[in-house]
């Protein structure tokens, strides 16, 4: 059972009991530390937009932050926000969250600041903001200490209170419940939820040994439907890849992830065994996504990839996959892959070494270049790798703009444009790119026409969708 600390309460038990002088020690050393992790934690409160089919509703939220950089770099609970591994990054039928509107930062003294938003870490949900330049020095920046942890260790989590709440933390106390190697090396705090992410984890003796996340591979594996991590173990990410993670924070608009293009699966133990072939685990290429760098480098659905720079995979079961694919995202684009490839044949198995140079990882839906129409009530954005796969469509033969949202009772909407539409043309003139179709609108303000006619892609055919105009 978890211990609740709430500091500054008045514990009603010392009216009656005299402390010795051990006791008052603790509650001193306590305190001591309270107040050190205190002056390093923010509270992050943001708004943004959570779109689905077309439709957007208004989402804010309140979360754990901290103190990372001397240049005002702030991390915080990105779950709700992410949209790489918990929202769908492409189409319209998955729930999709915009970038916030707005993000504000709010330190020990209770002064908030402005944040700019940065992005999120779409393995471990940590999201990134940064202080202005006129804050950037006013909070002070964390340090962890790397430090080996055993079964059963105790250590104290931070967690944030309601907004109404002084103070604004309580510290708890958890215990280490077990020491993950395989998928990944990760110390499970197993009375924890994940409402608990982001809190910091410090030892007894005060050191700050780092932050509560889930567990990378274990979202898949808990929750297959996508629906969110609350079943998911979490525990503390250890230092190094914390590091790792806060060295590199994403760049907006600027996307380095590497990037294969396969679609995979584990290679287990009995698909292994029919092949009669001996390895501690694998990839099994399901599929190859035409121009990537996969097809490049000469790999084929069917392949098990068994070595990656001559190091055996050990990936024997799927909850292991988003591991391997945090792996290769962080050697970026351009990084060279030395693949030992297992291709089966008839009724053997062949060994190829092949060199795979990874790309960029593709635009999601939600970074890509957008234009909303205010006359039209109507957001159009530019198509991304996921409409071409998920469609399975012709990138040399279907060209546009997707209808990412429209407002209800608009003049798109009453018109017919659906969410998902690839517009082609809009009267004669065709659009590629959402710069081009702000071109187009701007003409069609100026000649105010009774009704705009655009060729769209529904459905695996073109339609036509006459849209009335009502210009003032």
């Amino acid at each position: 059972m978890n211990r609740w600390i709430g500091y500054g309460a008045v514990i009603a038990g010392l009216l009656f009991l005299a402390p010795g002088p051990d006791v008052c020690a603790a509650t001193s050393g306590r305190q001591a530390l309270y107040d050190k992790i205190d002056r390093i934690l923010v509270t992050v409160s943001y708004k943004a937009q959570m779109t689905y089919m077309g439709e957007s509703e208004d989402i804010e939220g309140r979360v754990t932050g901290l103190s990372v950089g001397p240049d005002g770099l702030i991390i915080f609970d990105g779950t709700t926000l992410g949209t790489g591994t918990h929202f769908a990054s492409g189409g319209t039928g998955m729930p999709r969250v915009e970038k916030p509107t707005s993000v504000s930062v709010t330190d020990w003294t209770d002064k908030t600041y402005d944040a700019e938003f940065i992005g999120v870490d779409q393995y471990s949900s940590i999201a990134f903001c940064r202080l202005p330049d006129s804050a950037k020095n006013a909070i002070a920046t964390a340090v962890f200490d790397q430090v080996d942890l055993g079964l059963g260790d105790k250590v104290l989590v931070f967690w944030m209170l309601p907004e109404s709440f002084q103070p604004r933390f309580q510290l708890i106390e958890a215990a280490v419940t077990a020491m993950l190697a395989q998928p990944e090396k990760y110390y499970l705090l197993g009375e924890l939820l994940a409402d608990f992410t982001m809190a910091p984890v410090v030892s007894q003796e005060g050191k700050l040994l780092g932050v509560v996340t889930p567990v990378t591979s274990a979202v898949s594996e808990y929750d297959p439907y996508g629906g969110g991590m609350m079943s998911a173990p979490v525990g503390i990410m250890p230092v190094e890849q914390l590091r790792k993670i806060l060295a590199a924070p994403p760049v907006p608009g600027d996307f380095k992830q590497g990037w294969m293009g396969i679609s995979l699966q584990a290679l287990d133990p009995e698909i292994a065994s029919f092949w009669d072939i001996t390895v501690s685990g694998g990839i099994i290429v399901s599929d190859i996504i035409a121009r990537s760098p996969a097809e490049k480098a000469g790999l084929k659905a069917g392949d098990f990839i068994v070595a990656l720079d001559g190091k055996p995979l050990e990936v024997k079961k799927d909850a292991a996959l988003p591991v391997f694919q945090k792996m290769v995202s962080e050697q970026g684009a351009g990084a060279k892959l030395d693949l030992t490839v297992l291709r089966p044949s008839d009724e053997k198995v062949d060994t190829l070494f092949l060199t795979l140079v990874l790309d960029k990882a593709p635009v999601a839906a939600g970074d890509a270049p957008s234009y909303e129409d205010k006359n039209f009530d109507v957001t159009l954005r530019d198509l991304v790798f996921a409409d071409y796969n998920n469609r399975n469509l012709d990138p040399d033969k279907i060209k546009g703009v997707m209808v990412d949202k429209r407002e209800a009772g608009g003049w798109a909407d009453i018109g017919g444009l659906d969410p998902g539409d690839i517009v082609m043309k809009i009267n004669d003139q065709t659009v590629v790119s959402v710069k081009e179709a702000k071109e187009v609108f701007s003409r069609l303000e100026k000649d105010t026409g009774r009704e705009v006619v655009f060729m769209v892609w529904r459905n695996n055919k073109t339609q036509f969708v006459n849209v009335k105009t009502h210009w003032k």
